[in-house]
């Protein structure tokens, strides 16, 4: 059984995406123009051994801008705590890194194109193979119309792995809609929804050919000079949820998130929101 595809030379498709995004303007070259930390923390309801706390933490930075043309590379760590052996205990280790180029278009509009990568880990277990991929993918993002009269944001994205362990995965499209549905001075009630589409070939333990995730998200957001708090409430539908064994599982996450600079860019597997205003 075949556990690894490779299919794309993936340092010549990430030059090539930086080409067609635009052509660099070297006497415009701006070094690190933007850097952003955050930092997320969520409990699940209901709780078991394996899932009670989720937690996130990373940094993005666009590396250099040409023009219009940023590219840029962002690191994120999500880890699952459970209880079964203490009561802060990690379960998982989730590795997520992104390498991309985001071009500017008209009307607050961007097109990126990225190598998004996903390690995940069992954490004080036996681990008797790896399971990852690499998802070469598009991404567009854009404001809503302004004949809706509602501060928002929506970006759609398409990626084929090109390297894949245990999984099986293939096509991925991805949506998300931002909204900010009521802003006052103290602070914005906002509303997310984001889904996520997977096609996958069938490999044991895995034997599905494709699933839907989703994830419907409201909350507060408090923002002084550039920083962010939100406090929120989610309903997420994940498959994959441990690593080496299917589980399908729907639960609400009550947290919280702490965001300083911008971030425009935001990996697949996690539809919540990054840069709104």
């Amino acid at each position: 059984m075949k556990r690894h595809r490779r299919r794309l030379p993936l340092h010549a498709a990430l030059a090539l995406a930086v080409c067609v995004l635009g052509r660099p303007a070297f006497a415009d070259t701006e070094f690190l123009p933007e850097v952003s930390v955050r930092l997320q923390a969520a409990r699940y309801v209901p709780s078991d051994t394996d899932l009670v706390y989720e937690g996130w933490i990373g940094a993005g930075a666009g590396l250099a801008r040409f023009g219009r043309t940023t590219a840029y590379f962002a690191a994120d760590v999500e880890t699952i705590l459970g209880n079964e052996r203490r009561q802060f205990e990690a379960t998982q280790a989730n590795y997520h890194l992104e390498l991309g180029a985001r071009r500017a278009l008209a009307r607050d509009r961007a097109l990126s194109a990225f190598l998004h990568h996903v390690s995940r880990h069992e954490q004080d277990r036996s681990k008797p193979e790896a399971v990852d991929w690499n998802m070469l993918g598009v991404r567009f993002e854009a404001p809503f119309p302004a004949e809706f009269k509602l501060p928002g944001r929506l970006a759609v994205g398409m990626g084929h792995t090109t390297q894949q362990s245990l999984i099986g995965y293939r096509w991925e499209l991805t949506g998300q809609v931002v909204a900010d549905a009521v802003t006052r001075p103290f602070g914005i009630l906002y509303a997310v929804f984001g889904v996520r589409m997977v096609s996958a070939e069938p490999e044991a333990p895995f034997a599905r050919l494709g699933f839907l995730d989703f994830q419907a998200e409201a909350g507060m957001r408090f923002r002084r000079n550039g920083r962010i708090i939100e406090t929120f409430l989610a309903l997420d539908h994940r498959n994959d949820v441990l690593i080496a064994e299917p589980l399908t599982d729907t639960r609400v996450l009550l947290g919280f998130r702490i965001r300083v600079g911008r971030r425009h860019f935001a990996a697949p597997e996690d539809p919540r929101p990054r840069d709104s205003e």
